[in-house]
């Protein structure tokens, strides 16, 4: 496993032809992303982006100053600007992917060749999410309704107290936000949404297309916010098609 700070290669391929970077949600991690190897195909070398304060960032502090995240990612770009990749983002890593393709192409003039966006509304669209002001117990309850905390964590008080302060912490990068519109991307994005996700709606999801001025695709799938755990392989096989079309 190579990790140079915040990007995550769990597996070197040196002959993949692109790359692609995960971006994980709020309160999660990059071993979110870990099961996928198992069905990326091998064009495909996914380094997956560990936000600090976490897995094996643990020890270093938390950030919620979405351009701090951003400086930080373009400082350790340079090394992967040799091929070229594309970007996968679910929930707050959609904003988070949002902004790292900005700060890459006002550095590097790079863009990905295409955008994937899951669970997440367009940034125009975002309101300040006061998750960090709730106190634990209704912020519980909201991630419950989101399906969003593992029963192991809610069954272990130190696990769940854990949690509970990264999830404020990533929340107060929304409220941190200041939205910057960039100019339509040249690129392809797909968005993806979950049929019961009650945290963001189709228009949210469809305003996306704002973004673009290549193609626009939008695919619904069964599920809630984290629909995209139960329809793994469908999505994956998905993201693959996608390598497939560049050489």
């Amino acid at each position: 496993m190579n990790n140079p700070g915040c990007y995550l290669q769990y597996k070197k391929k040196p002959e993949a032809a692109i790359r692609l970077f995960c971006f994980h949600h709020a309160g999660g991690g990059a071993s979110t992303f870990y099961p996928w190897l198992e069905y990326l195909s091998p064009k495909i070398e996914m380094i997956a982006i560990q936000l600090p304060g976490r897995e094996n960032r643990f020890s270093e502090p938390l950030r919620n100053n979405i351009k701090e995240i951003t400086d930080e990612l373009s400082k350790g770009f340079s090394i992967y600007k040799n091929k070229p990749f594309f970007v996968f983002g679910h929930s707050m890593g959609a904003l988070i992917a949002f902004e790292f393709i900005k700060t890459i192409h006002q550095l590097y003039f790079l863009y990905p060749c295409h955008m994937i966006i899951s669970a997440a509304k367009a940034p125009h669209l975002l309101s300040p999410i006061r998750s960090s002001q709730l106190d634990d117990t209704n912020l519980k309850e909201q991630l419950k309704a989101y399906n969003g905390i593992d029963e192991c964590i809610l069954n272990n008080d130190d696990l769940l107290n854990l949690f509970l302060h990264i999830i404020k912490s990533d929340s107060s990068i929304y409220e941190n936000y200041s939205f910057s519109k960039p100019k339509p991307f040249p690129f392809d994005i797909l968005a993806l949404s979950g049929t019961d996700d009650q945290s963001v709606n189709q228009e949210e999801i469809l305003a996306w297309s704002a973004y673009t001025r290549g193609k626009f695709e939008h695919l619904s799938f069964p599920g809630q916010h984290f629909f995209i755990k139960d329809n793994q392989k469908t999505i994956l096989k998905i993201i693959n098609q996608i390598a497939d079309n560049f050489p």
